[in-house]
């Protein structure tokens, strides 16, 4: 899979164990505008069903927030799309 996000993702697949909740933190811009395309991102791809938990947590200095969500997926593309997507809204300073 030559376009995955992921070095090995064959490794990833396997130690993911899905069916199964993932858990993705983002930190991001501190803007309504940045929370709603996250929030778009996640629920387009995962379903509003599939989306566990959330919590925000905005810096001290209000540059930024720490942005996690708890998610179940069956799909390990779904995954992937969620990663990608993230990493690429501008905003985005650091995915894990």
């Amino acid at each position: 899979m030559s376009d995955s996000v992921f070095k090995d993702p064959e490794q990833v697949r396997k130690n993911m164990d899905l069916p199964g909740v993932v858990s993705y933190s983002f930190i991001g811009a501190s803007t309504p505008e940045y929370h709603a395309k996250l929030e778009e991102i996640i629920v387009r791809i995962a379903a509003e069903d599939n989306v566990q938990s959330r919590s925000f947590r905005e810096s001290a200095a209000g540059a930024y927030t720490a942005y996690r969500y708890e998610v179940f997926h069956t799909d390990f593309q779904d995954v992937e799309a969620i990663y990608r997507e993230v990493k690429d809204l501008p905003g985005t300073r650091f995915v894990l």
